[in-house]
């Protein structure tokens, strides 16, 4: 079968490292992710782990046999990028195997979402390597399909970049939290999963975010769950580091008092808070690169 390809990989993208430091992909999505790939004339370097003697369905494999493979991932001399295949849950098992100073050396990006958050703490807490907010593995042709996914994706990717617009459609859809416009801002940002940044508070991979703008997703969390982990967070100073504070979707949560709990966290912080970000657990997703300035302006 053929595969037309909308490729959302730059020219410096020639090889990819798939690999899954949490969950189990499923193997269909797998396989068609996988020609999607070699139909983007990318070469591919399969670091996905054997499943081996792991019993608990939910991992892909044993946390031992997980790093292994993502430090090989991260010692192949050939490789441009490591693709996550997919989230789930699992990257807290294998952050203090990680050989951070190899991917410190080499400064790769890894790009993925969800539980893979877990993993670009780690990384910005030891800078090494290129966190990159995106698509994983199994939802890498979905990202190719609109205009923003495709062009945000390739932007993060690109190594000649140096800092990030926000894209038009992204702009228009950004609002205030409160009432007012927030000021410009243009600072290197985070974006990860709620609940997987609350997990890591008090560990030692919880990374500092002084200066940086924090973008939060979550997926099917009642309100209360979440103004559980914003406070958490709040308590916990995280949000005292920020410059900018953006909610991104929260696909299944009750949206009008999702609405009432943003207003409230907003007028507790004195930093800039906007919502409405397209990132989260469906497309379109704008892929957010850590390393880069994201340059937003004055929102009203």
């Amino acid at each position: 079968m053929t595969i037309s390809c909308k490729s959302i990989f730059p020219a410096n993208i020639r090889t990819v490292a798939v690999t899954a430091p949490a969950g189990l992909p499923d193997r269909e999505k797998l396989r068609s992710a996988l020609r999607y790939l070699k139909a983007c004339n990318v070469n591919v370097v399969d670091y996905i782990a054997d499943k081996g003697s792991e019993e608990l369905s939910y991992l892909a494999a044993s946390a031992e046999h997980r790093a292994a493979s993502f430090n090989q991932a991260i010692n192949d001399p050939s490789v441009d990028m490591i693709l996550c295949a997919r989230g789930g849950f699992g990257c807290v098992h294998i952050l203090d195997r990680i050989d951070f100073g190899a991917l410190q050396q080499r400064q790769l990006p890894v790009m993925g979402y969800s539980d893979i958050s877990a993993l670009h703490c780690a990384m910005l807490k030891n800078s090494a390597g290129i966190a990159i907010a995106g698509s994983n593995l199994i939802g890498i042709e979905q990202a190719a399909q609109d205009t923003l996914s495709l062009t945000t994706h390739r932007t993060a990717l690109d190594r000649q970049q140096q800092k990030t617009n926000l894209a038009p459609s992204t702009l228009k859809q950004l609002r205030p939290v409160l009432p007012g416009a927030t000021p410009a801002v243009n600072a290197r940002a985070y974006a990860g999963n709620l609940s997987v940044l609350t997990s890591l508070c008090g560990t030692e991979f919880m990374p500092d975010f002084r200066g940086m703008i924090l973008i939060l997703e979550d997926v099917n969390e009642a309100v209360y769950k979440l103004d559980r982990m914003l406070t958490q967070l709040l308590h916990n100073g995280i949000f005292d580091q920020l410059q900018m504070l953006i909610f991104g979707d929260f696909s299944g949560a009750d949206a009008r008092e999702l609405d009432i709990l943003q207003k409230r966290l907003a007028s507790q912080l004195a930093i800039p808070c906007l919502k409405n970000f397209p990132f989260g657990h469906r497309f379109p997703m704008n892929a957010v690169n850590s390393a880069l300035l994201l340059e937003i302006p004055e929102v009203e």
